[in-house]
């Protein structure tokens, strides 16, 4: 079994930090929200009767000036009805706050939850530290924690599997005798989504949508519908926190395309390839070599190919553009792909594979040197780097710049839920009426900008 001996680090989407200590020290989890601010879960305590109690530190490092400003006010999400007993302890410096907000609405913020208002003495130049302790009521919650300073969000998400992963490494799940192990793997039947199978123990999912526009490094007609591509991610876990298997599904809502395109996704990190095989991939050329195992030849890093042609997944209805994207044409049913990745037993944590941080294109017209990413996001090692800089595109590898316009403005978007994606030749623009300052803003402003909220869409121009 590996063993982790210094602290790891891994980025996230929203340059995220997870820090991973050896079994002598505490275990948490740090993420960076920017403006020199970052959240940490420092424990999560099984109480044993339906409630966690959790201790979060926000910290920030005293950098001053435009791009450091100081907290406004600081925000965390929580369903309403399951969050009690908030508390603060100041570790650092002299944090003050005006008022607690017990939500569940917090203004501007993007979720529901609670917040302290009205704060000072923390950013801007003055560096500090303060704990905020609660208890969740019912099973553990994806939370976002909102560290708001100007107008800017400084957003990070910690998922179930974040807390559970602290709470499992310090051991402050419940009790044995609390809380019986049916099956005698360590992870007691209250935690335990196998009870009865000692070769497993969590689920951990993570979903979301994914759409792309194919005209890149042009700009194109920009309606983000030539590939629309819901995903799921089911990973199984044993008691030691080592990932089993992941079951990937990526269902093809529509693409508004007339090229042939195939799509596919890299894990983030330079891991032994030998270690995992996957399973599920529709191919229906030569476009793509894999190795035995399944996986791409020729990568630097685990990458995985779900399709290479959308039209061989889809079948073209005889009229419109591309499939689910012309109004009055008929209406296709989404086709899933799934791939069934396994993975070497007892090696590799979530965290090792970098899943939350996946890396997911598409490569063009039946070209697979033709990639299109998520904005900033690096290509793979089969990618014709000399596209880059042609066109709108304003990449530049010295700056780890990808796939995006001079303003920001990227090729492919990834939300996390259902997208309700423009109609053929209409401009995202012109559908999603906040998207251009979300994107021109580095992702600072209306980072909820695919919601359905009152001035946000013109849902005319929605498929």
């Amino acid at each position: 079994m590996k063993t982790i001996l210094n602290t790891l680090k891994i980025s996230l989407v929203l340059f995220a930090v997870l820090a991973f200590t050896n079994s002598s020290k505490a275990v948490t989890i740090t993420k960076t929200n920017g403006m020199g601010y970052t959240t940490t879960i420092e424990s999560v305590v099984n109480n044993c009767n339906n409630t966690y109690t959790i201790s979060l530190i926000l910290t920030h490092n005293g950098c001053g000036g435009p791009n450091c400003k100081e907290l406004s006010h600081l925000s965390i999400e929580a369903a309403p009805g399951t969050y009690s007993n908030i508390s603060r302890t100041v570790l650092s410096g002299s944090f003050t706050y005006g008022s607690l907000a017990m939500g569940p609405n917090l203004g501007s913020d993007p979720f529901q939850g609670f917040k302290f208002d009205g704060t000072s003495n923390i950013g801007g130049g003055t560096a500090g530290s303060v704990r905020i302790t609660y208890t969740i009521t019912g099973p553990l919650q994806q939370q976002r924690v909102s560290a708001k300073a100007g107008t800017a969000g400084n957003i990070v998400t910690f998922t179930v599997a974040d807390f559970t992963y602290v709470m499992t490494g310090n051991n402050t799940n419940c009790s044995q005798n609390n809380n019986p192990d049916a099956d005698g793997d360590g992870c007691s039947d209250s935690e335990d989504s196998f009870p009865n199978d000692p070769a497993r123990c969590n689920i951990n999912v993570k979903t979301g949508t994914l759409a792309f526009e194919d005209l890149w490094p042009s700009k194109g007609d920009y309606d983000f519908n030539d590939m629309v591509v819901e995903y799921t991610f089911t990973s199984v876990t044993n008691a030691a926190n080592k990932v089993i298997d992941i079951k990937s599904e990526f269902t093809v809502r529509a693409f508004g395309a007339g090229f042939r395109n195939g799509f596919g996704f890299q894990l983030p990190n330079a891991i032994n390839q030998a270690h995992l095989s996957v399973t599920g991939m529709q191919l229906s050329g030569n476009i793509v070599s894999l190795g035995s195992n399944g996986l791409e030849n020729g990568q630097s890093k685990p990458t995985f190919i779900a399709f290479d042609n959308n039209y061989s997944i889809m079948q073209h209805p005889g009229s419109g553009i591309g499939v689910n994207t012309t109004p009055g044409a008929p209406y296709v049913t989404p086709v899933t792909v799934t791939l069934n990745i396994s993975v070497q037993p007892n090696t590799y944590t979530l965290a090792d594979l970098g899943l939350n941080n996946f890396n997911p294109f598409i490569f063009v017209n039946q070209v697979r040197s033709h990639e299109v990413h998520l904005p900033n996001y690096a290509p793979t090692s089969l990618m014709n780097t000399n596209l880059f800089g042609t066109g709108d595109d304003a990449s530049n590898i010295n700056q780890g710049k990808y796939f995006v316009t001079d303003t920001n403005i990227p090729w492919a978007i990834q939300i996390p839920e259902e997208f309700d994606y423009p109609k053929e030749k209409v401009d995202i623009i012109q559908s999603h009426l906040k998207f251009k300052d979300w994107a021109e803003s580095n992702g600072t402003l209306f980072q909820d900008w695919y919601k359905n909220l009152s001035g946000y869409r013109n849902a005319n121009n929605i498929y």
